[in-house]
């Protein structure tokens, strides 16, 4: 019997932005050693509620490391700080693309889709 490749991202939503996103974001630790935090610049090209796919100009290696990064999103005028765990990583043309897995507290739940609701309204972003 044939294996069909089945998609896990569980979300309804991702979240396309128009024109990529650019903020600091800073690598707090790498398998577990804090780094001491430098902020390097990321362009964000989507996001859900539970990931985001961006750019940095350092490749990190996340197949090999664990690779937890922080990051102020500031696409609204509410920002919101979030951490999350780099999962693949593809190069692109000179820079090093990243499939970011978000750790968004449970407090801050509700924060994001509601961030991603008024990015949408003022037609910031396009929804997959």
């Amino acid at each position: 019997m044939e294996e069909h490749m089945t998609n896990r991202r569980t979300e309804p939503f991702r979240y396309t932005l128009k024109e990529p996103a650019s903020f600091d974001l800073h690598i707090l630790s790498i398998n577990g050693i804090p780094v001491p935090s430098k902020p390097v610049r990321a362009l964000m090209f989507d996001i859900s509620r539970s990931g985001c796919h961006l750019s940095l100009p350092l490749n990190v290696d996340p197949e090999n490391n664990r690779v937890r990064v922080g990051m102020e999103m500031d696409l609204t005028e509410e920002s919101m700080y979030i951490e999350g765990t780099l999962k693949w990583t593809k190069e692109l043309e000179g820079s090093f693309h990243y499939g970011l897995q978000l750790d968004i507290p449970e407090s801050d739940r509700d924060r994001l889709p509601k961030i991603l609701r008024s990015l949408a309204g003022e037609g910031k972003i396009l929804v997959r």
